[in-house]
Formats: structure tokens, C-alpha cells, sequence
């Protein structure tokens, strides 16, 4: 596969295409890395070091622990038994216990009862020796700010030792909240372990001595508003039933409230109204039926004993009078006697019927009489009822409110009664919390616990701060580092020259006699390799005219045409020219043929006779055109524009064998674009770890009709020791077949 084959189009190597920005993968990582452990190990041993530092100013301080727990038990007891209504401490509010705890009005008492405020430690009045290594690095920064600017020192205000004893005491508590909801940890932190146990058990006593002045206070203050509600209740009593008293009286019904009809005295009236009326319609049934049944009754005559007896004689003397009849015949005086006697019988039976019905119209008034009278009394009643139905329901209402009032009274006088009996002597009151664990004498300090913990921060953080060093001296973003990366983000073949380190060395590369003093080093060899690709050009495409680029200046571009060319030249039979087109700065001529006068410019003026101002170097068997100017010209894209430009390449080409121009930077000037048509063939020159990746591919995208002749990127300056990092999986037979000494 030929190399144009590789080479991407034109929007794959503009920003954003396959190359893109910043390209970068692991194995450059790991080379920095190697190339730059120092600044890692340096920093790891700068953090280890400022961690003894850290260590050593530290005072030695001992922190001392006690752990407070919540009850709920026993509040919960009491208030299942109806002994106490307060709330018991939920784990929402162990939160707010905790700024307790740690709150002035808990803290002050612990400094009066300790004496801290005639201890040293805590009152403020150390002496230089206490002094910790913050405190003497602010007193040396504030003198000397005093001595350079000549002001005067502050004036010392008096120290208040109670205030100061307080603030380091709160400056020395921690109080935190445990894993347990319930539980609270109070440490404190002392140069002394017994007296860090001290206080920090004084603390936590304070704080239950405060708890139980707070529940006494508050059970104070509920029975003073207890006795005043109570008192209040029974002026309230009392007025609602002068209130009713005085309304009775005022409506005349001070005795009336027994002699009033009930609503069960009035159902009970409706009652016997109602069963007066079935009375009274039963009555009158009776006596329609008895009317309608004739004289000697029907179906619905009335019966009684002696109506019973006469119908049993009645049928007795029937019975006979048919026997009489059967056996003498009808008219016997027997038989007629007998029927005669029937007729007595059924007139007894009507007169006693007749009687019957007589009475049962007189029930019928009775009753009729009864209804009328029930009527008459529920309807007087209900009148009654009707006009008081105010006052009653007035009288009702102070009524229940009287009641209310008295209940709610001798509630209050019973809740009042249980809370004199309950909170008769103090020792009843009990703390929401107990102390679970009494801080002890710790034996070893808060540094010796931390050591490790702070040897480990200060190292990783060491570590950080070397790695930090590293990425800002070699940082691999946004910069080509490897051919590799030139290759993946431009599609184009990398060689690679490293940079040459030492001054008489420079002073030859500047000149263009390094390759020749030192055959056998990398950059000689680079130049080989350039040097095939040029003839390859040759070969295939007859290409003579060779332009070095580059993004912008100071990226080596005259050293690099500059070695080519002379290195050519010396090891070649062929012709070669160099040429100085940059019309703005001319450091090759500088560099090569700092005596010219005359060059390029005067070259333009008569194209075919360009041979009167060439330069011949023996020591490179080189020929130079040079660009001798004093001042940069305002028309030099112009110049290189022109038809005379054309001329002279075309001369050349007929001379020589081989031309190497150097042209101005791409990104600075657009002289690049003005001579590009004349050459055959570019040397694209990039920094090593400096051009910025996306600036070489705007240069090469913004020049599309270069990239099919651009034979090799010049990856220029690579640090020796970077590449041989990079370079390491080659192994060191590979790198025997350099030198860099120069020949005898």
C-alpha cells in the first residue's frame, strides 16, 4: 500500500475529523511517568517530610471520651401510668441536645467550678514556650511586617480570663452524635489526660444538672398556671350558676323546674290519648252491631251468664217440647204448655239483651266523654309548652354550661391534687439521660492515634503535588508526544529528531554540520530516512523542489532544511540549492551566510542569471540563495507570487537537483501559499511536546492542495531521555546503533 493510501482526506484532518485534539493514550501516560518518577518520588518525600513537620508541632494532646444516653423508659412509664403528660426526648432532638451540651450557658459553669480561668493553659497567659509552631510563625510574619513598613505594633487589649478559659474549653469539646441514635459522645481534648477526663465528665454532669433545673423550673411554672386555671375554673362555675339562679328567678320559675313536664310525660299523655280513642271506637262498634242485630240478637248480641242460662233452658224445653210432640202430638196441652213456656224463655232472653245494649251505649259516652277530656289536656299542654319553649331552652343552656364548668373544675382540682403529691420533693424529678460511661484517663495521645493516618495523607497528598509537577512539565494533552500520535491524527508518515543538548554541538546544528560530524547519531540517521523518501519522490513523481514548514516560528524548521540540505549534498553526488524564501526574519541566512548582501530579492529581478547571487559553502558542498534584508518588506507574499518567482524555480530546476526552500510559518503569514504551487514536495516540521496538536491540523486543513505532497511530518527537539521511555520495547541493541560522538 502506497502512503497517499494512508493519508486521510481533507475533512478528516481538520478539527474534529478522525484525527481530532489531544491525542493521548495510556502508553504515554506510563512514559511520562517513567521519564519524570523524580518529581513523583520528590513529592512523596516533600509530603512525608511536612507530615513530621505536621507531627512535631503538634502539642501532645489527650482526649478524654464520656457517652450520654437518652432514657425513655421510665418517661414512658410515667406517662402509660398517667403520672406526667411531658414528651420524652425523640431522635430528632438528641440533635439539638447536642448544641446544648456544647453551648455557652452549659460550658460557663464547668470553667467557674474547675477554676480554668487560674489555669494557663486555658486563660491565655502562656508563655513562649507554650507557644505552638503556628502561633511562633504569626509572631516572626507580624514583627516583620511591624519592622519593613515602620508601622506601630497593636495596642494589647486586656484578656478577660473567664472568657478566655471558656473559649478553650470550647475550642477543645467535641460533642458528637454516636451510632447509636440515643447515644452522645463528650470528648475533650487536654495537654493533661486526667484533667481532658475531668472536664469532659463535668461536661456531661452539667448537662443533667441543667436537665433537671430545666424540668423543675418547667414543673414550677405548669402548677403556678395549674393553680391559676384552677382558680380561674371556679369563678367561672360559680358565675354560670348565679347566672341560672338569677334567670329562674326572673321568669318566676324558681320551684317550677320539678313540677315542669318532662318529654316522657308528655309520650305518656299521648299514650292514654291514643288508647282512648281505641276505646272509644271499640265502644261505638259495639253498640252499631248490637242495633243492627234485632230484638233477640244476632250474631253480634251480647252474652252473659244469665243469657247463657236462659239459651240452655231455651233448648232444654225445645228438646222436650219436640219429645211431647212426637209422642201426644201439638196440640196436647202438654206440647202447648211446653211452648208456651219457650216463649217465656226467649222474652227473658231479649229484655236481658236490651239491657246489655243499653250499658253498652253508656260505655260509649264514657269512653267518647275520656277522649275528649285527654284531648283537651294534651292540647293545653302542648300550648303551655309552646309559650316557655325560650325560657326552657335558656334555662337548659346556662344549665349545661354550669355543669361543663364545674366538671372541668374538679378535673383541674384532681390534676392538681396528683401534681402536689408527685412533685412534693425534688428527687421525684428525673433526668431524660444518664451517663453510661464516665470518661477515663486516656494513655495515649490524639497524634499517636492519627500518626499513620497523617503519614498516609501527607504522603498520597506528596504524591499529588509530584504528579501535579510532572503533568505541568510534560503535560500530554493537547501536544504531539509519540510518532504514533502524529500518525493517528494526521495520517501522514512521523520521523523523528532528538534534540541535541550540548553547546558545541548546537553551534554545528545551527550550521548545518552536525549530521557531518556525527555520522552515526539519531539525527543523522533521521536524515537518512528523509532522505529515502525524497528520492522515492524522485523516483515516482520527478520531484526537486523541497519546501520546509512549519505551524509557527521557532519549531526548527532552518535547522531541519538546513541539516537536509547539507547532508545531502555531502553524500550525494547530486546538486543541491538552498534557499532563503521568508522574507520577515531570514535566520537561515543568519545562520548560513550572514556576510551576503544580496539574494533573493535581487535574484527576482533577473530570474536566469540568479547564479551571480548564490553563495557556495565547501565545508557543505552547498550552494545557498540567501534573503539579506534589514527591514521585513510590506509585499513579500507578493514577491513570491509573481511570475519572476516562477522563473527562478524554473531556473533552478535546470541547475540543480535537488531544492530546499524554507518558507515563513503557516499560521503567521500566507507567504506559505503564494510559493506552495512551485514545489513539488513539504517537510512538515512540528515541536516535540510544544505545537499544539490542533493548531497542525488547521495549518494542514486550511492548505488541502499540500496534503497529497507532504512526504513525512518532523516530529523536531523529542527529549532524548523521552525517547528513549518511548522508545524502551525497541531494547538497547536497538539503541547501539547510534552514536553520538563525533568522528576522529
Amino acid at each position: 500500500m502506497s502512503q497517499s493510501d494512508t493519508r486521510p482526506d481533507v475533512d478528516e484532518v481538520t478539527p474534529g475529523g478522525v484525527g481530532g485534539f489531544y491525542q493521548f493514550d495510556v502508553a504515554d501516560m506510563v512514559g511520562i511517568v517513567r521519564r519524570g518518577w523524580f518529581y513523583i518520588v520528590l513529592g512523596t518525600l516533600i509530603g512525608i517530610a511536612a507530615s513530621f513537620a505536621a507531627l512535631s508541632a503538634m502539642p501532645p494532646l489527650y482526649k478524654a471520651d464520656a457517652r450520654i444516653v437518652f432514657e425513655r423508659t421510665v418517661t414512658k412509664y410515667l406517662q402509660t401510668n398517667r403520672i406526667i403528660d411531658g414528651p420524652s426526648i425523640d431522635d430528632g432532638d438528641t440533635w439539638g441536645q447536642i448544641y446544648i451540651i456544647s453551648s455557652e450557658s452549659n460550658v460557663l459553669p464547668v470553667v467557674r467550678t474547675l477554676g480554668l480561668a487560674r489555669d494557663p493553659e486555658f486563660n491565655g497567659a502562656k508563655d513562649e514556650t507554650g507557644l505552638n509552631l503556628k502561633e511562633r510563625v504569626r509572631g516572626l510574619v507580624r514583627e516583620a511586617r511591624h519592622f519593613i513598613f515602620q508601622t506601630d505594633p497593636p495596642r494589647e487589649v486586656p484578656i478577660d480570663p473567664e472568657k478566655a478559659a471558656l473559649d478553650s474549653v470550647l475550642r477543645g469539646l467535641s460533642v458528637t452524635r454516636g451510632d447509636v441514635p440515643t447515644l452522645i459522645n463528650v470528648a475533650f481534648s487536654a495537654k493533661d489526660p486526667v484533667k481532658a477526663a475531668r472536664i469532659a465528665n463535668a461536661v456531661a454532669d452539667a448537662y443533667l444538672k441543667g436537665n433537671i433545673t430545666v424540668k423543675i423550673d418547667a414543673t414550677n411554672i405548669a402548677s403556678r398556671l395549674v393553680q391559676e386555671r384552677v382558680g380561674e375554673l371556679k369563678r367561672q362555675a360559680a358565675d354560670a350558676e348565679r347566672a341560672l339562679l338569677e334567670y329562674r328567678m326572673a321568669h318566676n320559675l324558681v320551684g317550677a323546674g320539678s313540677n315542669a313536664l318532662t318529654g316522657d310525660q308528655l309520650t305518656s299523655l299521648h299514650s292514654h290519648l291514643a288508647a282512648a280513642r281505641v276505646a272509644m271506637a271499640e265502644a261505638k262498634s259495639r253498640v252499631e252491631r248490637i242495633r243492627a242485630s234485632g230484638d233477640l240478637g244476632g250474631p253480634f248480641a251480647p252474652d252473659n251468664d244469665l243469657i247463657s242460662r236462659l239459651r240452655a233452658q231455651h233448648l232444654e224445653l225445645s228438646s222436650r217440647a219436640s219429645d211431647i210432640e212426637s209422642r201426644v202430638g201439638q196440640d196436647h196441652f202438654a206440647a202447648m204448655k211446653m211452648r208456651s213456656r219457650m216463649d217465656e224463655v226467649r222474652a227473658a232472653i231479649s229484655e236481658e239483651q236490651k239491657r246489655l245494649a243499653g250499658s253498652f251505649d253508656r260505655e260509649y259516652e264514657l269512653a267518647r266523654a275520656r277522649y275528649d277530656e285527654l284531648a283537651t289536656t294534651v292540647s293545653q299542654v302542648l300550648t303551655e309548652e309552646g309559650s316557655n319553649s325560650g325560657v326552657q331552652a335558656r334555662i337548659k343552656e346556662l344549665g349545661s354550661a354550669a355543669e361543663t364548668l364545674r366538671a372541668l373544675y374538679n378535673r383541674m382540682l384532681e390534676r392538681t391534687s396528683d401534681m402536689d403529691r408527685l412533685f412534693a420533693t425534688q428527687p421525684s424529678i428525673t433526668p431524660d439521660a444518664r451517663i453510661v460511661t464516665h470518661a477515663t484517663p486516656p494513655v495515649q495521645t490524639e497524634a499517636s492515634k492519627m500518626r499513620l493516618l497523617i503519614l498516609a495523607g501527607g504522603s498520597f497528598m506528596g504524591f499529588l503535588l509530584g504528579g501535579a509537577l510532572l503533568l505541568a512539565r510534560d503535560s500530554p494533552f493537547g501536544v504531539f508526544r509519540t510518532a504514533q500520535q502524529v500518525s493517528r491524527a494526521t495520517g501522514l508518515a512521523c520521523a523523528i529528531l532528538p534534540k541535541v543538548g550540548r553547546r558545541r554541538d548546537q553551534a554545528a546544528l545551527r550550521g548545518g554540520e552536525y549530521a557531518l560530524n556525527i555520522p552515526y547519531s539519531r539525527f543523522a540517521e533521521t536524515l537518512r530516512g528523509i532522505w529515502a523518501l525524497i528520492n522515492i519522490a524522485q523516483r515516482e513523481t520527478g520531484a526537486k523542489v523541497m519546501c520546509v514548514v512549519s505551524s509557527v516560528p521557532g519549531e526548527g524548521k532552518t535547522t531541519v532544511a538546513t541539516n537536509l540540505a547539507s547532508h545531502f549534498s555531502c553524500h550525494t553526488s547530486q546538486r543541491v540549492l538552498l534557499i532563503d524564501a521568508d522574507f520577515h526574519r531570514h535566520s537561515l541566512t543568519d545562520r548560513v551566510a550572514p556576510q551576503a548582501t544580496v539574494g533573493l530579492k535581487e535574484a527576482l529581478e533577473e530570474p536566469t542569471e540568479f547564479s551571480k547571487y548564490v553563495i557556495r559553502k565547501d565545508r557543505l558542498q552547498l550552494d545557498v540563495l540567501p534573503c539579506p534584508l534589514l527591514n521585513r518588506i510590506p509585499n513579500a507574499a507578493e514577491l513570491l507570487g509573481t511570475p519572476a518567482m516562477q522563473k527562478l524555480i524554473d531556473a533552478t530546476r535546470d541547475a540543480y537537483d535537488l531544492v530546499v526552500i524554507e518558507t515563513p510559518p503557516m499560521a503567521a503569514v500566507v507567504d506559505f501559499k503564494m510559493i506552495a504551487r512551485h514545489c513539488d514536495a513539504f517537510i512538515f516540521v512540528v515541536e516535540w511536546s510544544k505545537t499544539s496538536q490542533r493548531l497542525v491540523l488547521e495549518c494542514l486543513g486550511e492548505a488541502p492542495e499540500i496534503l497529497d505532497r507532504v512526504l513525512c511530518i518532523v516530529l523536531n527537539k523529542f527529549d532524548p531521555r523521552a525517547l528513549k521511555s518511548v522508545e524502551r520495547y525497541k531494547g538497547g541493541r536497538f539503541r547501539d546503533y547510534y552514536s553520538d560522538r563525533a568522528a576522529a
